[in-house]
């Protein structure tokens, strides 16, 4: 089968836990009190991001930090005290708890909701706990590490009618939500093909090798759900997006930005392609990286729409009957120019009225309207998914059948093996 083939050919797919929810301590918030936030995950996007921007917001409180890591627990607690004191312009701020587990936080009554920034295989085990346990998240990206876990986190939120946004932030980025407003208005025709690009990085060949843990990280907790893996300084914190064990590489760390985008852009948010092939790269066997990078993947769905998703700058381009444009985090443009030109301003209103990712989910947990995500759990499932589908495929060398609607692979046993991973029996639910 060639590309063609497979882009065009085939026939298109037709279209856990019954647990009762504890009341939500998030639901009793009143109107105008402010939302109490933990913390949890704060080596990269917690401290660098996520912690200041939730000091500086008046829409809530950061209460409890959580990391395991007491270093890393420490210098983030120096400078959230420090940012507090600031602010409210006083010699010193108190108030901020630390933790090293998390599950200190769900039994706390004054925690409203927890913002999850860990690596990758911790996102749904927390995620999991947390909105059993009556707490309102915001998850960072890629939701999943798996396409099977992903599925059942949809549906125990749905079920717990928890308010759970995840950190796909494009969703409420201006140039995104004006490229959503001129593909759904028509004005790019009939959409017949989106091209995807995304940076992808190898990380490092050199073999990997065990190595004494440091007393300040428990590595069995950083571990969690994933089984033994011994030590080694190149594979934690920021380098855990190298190891498949922990990740999927930049496929699911950009995929969850780009690939999210062309499904918001084609309106499948409840959905996915139908047929899925890829080709890349990857370190070899017993590397202390070996995730794949220099990829190439094509996707088809169910209405013909064909989609590309290659090694490159981050970025989607949508071609259309009447129209093409090329949006990413610092450019917008059409072909023709007056499709941009001309197009409306009231997406531009609506995001001044109703502010940024986390503003949305403040505002849903006041609300209690999980509708009014921008990034809700289904999204951020289905978006993760496709990452998930490409380094299958990648894996596997050869053309696959996917039903989004059963979420399997279409006769496919060593395919659908893949679906799922093994977890350690202390964390297995």
């Amino acid at each position: 089968m060639n590309r063609r083939e497979f882009l065009l050919g085939g026939a298109a797919l037709g279209a856990g836990l019954a647990l009762g929810r504890k009341v939500s301590a998030a639901a009793s918030t009143a109107a105008n009190s402010r939302i109490n936030v933990a913390v949890v995950g704060l080596n990269g996007l917690g401290s660098s991001t996520h912690l200041p921007s939730l000091i500086g917001s008046d829409e809530c409180q950061v209460v409890a930090l959580c990391d395991v890591d007491s270093k890393v627990l420490a210098r983030a607690l120096e400078a959230a005290n420090k940012a507090y004191a600031e602010k409210n312009g006083t010699s010193s701020h108190q108030g901020i708890s630390t933790h090293g587990d998390y599950r200190e936080l769900l039994a706390r009554d004054g925690i409203d909701a927890l913002l999850i920034a860990t690596p990758d295989h911790w996102h749904v085990p927390m995620t999991r706990a947390a909105v059993m346990a009556g707490k309102d998240v915001y998850v960072e990206k890629p939701l999943s590490l798996f396409v099977q876990e992903g599925r059942e986190l949809a549906d125990i939120v749905h079920r717990h009618k928890g308010i759970v946004q995840v950190g796909s932030q494009q969703r409420s980025g201006l140039r995104f939500l004006i490229a959503q407003d001129l593909v759904r208005s028509g004005a790019l025709g009939e959409i017949r093909h989106i091209d995807v690009g995304i940076p992808t990085r190898g990380g490092s060949a050199e073999p990997w090798k065990a190595e004494p843990v440091p007393p300040e990280l428990n590595y069995d907790m950083w571990l969690g759900p994933v089984p033994w893996l011994d030590y080694d300084s190149r594979r934690v914190h920021d380098n855990f997006r190298f190891v498949p064990e922990f990740s999927g590489g930049d496929i699911t760390n950009w995929g969850a930005h780009y690939l999210d985008t062309a499904q918001m852009l084609l309106g499948t948010d409840d959905t996915g392609p139908v047929a899925v092939r890829g080709s890349g790269q990857r370190n070899p066997a017993g590397a202390v990286h070996t995730c794949f990078f220099d990829i190439e993947v094509d996707f088809r769905y169910a209405n013909g729409v064909t989609m590309r998703l290659f090694s490159g700058e981050g970025g989607v381009h949508v071609t259309g009957t009447k129209g093409s444009l090329y949006v990413n985090r610092g450019t917008l443009r059409t072909t023709p120019e007056d499709i941009l030109r001309n197009r409306s301003r009231e997406v531009d209103a609506r995001l001044r009225e109703e502010g940024g990712h986390r503003e949305n989910w403040f505002a849903c947990i006041r609300s209690r309207r999980a509708e009014d995500l921008r990034a809700p759990v289904e999204i951020g499932h289905r978006s993760a998914t496709i990452c998930h589908l490409a380094n299958i495929a990648i894996e596997l060398g050869r053309p696959l059948q996917w039903d989004p609607a059963r979420e399997i692979f279409v006769a496919d046993a060593h395919a659908n093996a893949l679906l799922n991973r093994p977890v350690r029996p202390e964390w297995a639910v």
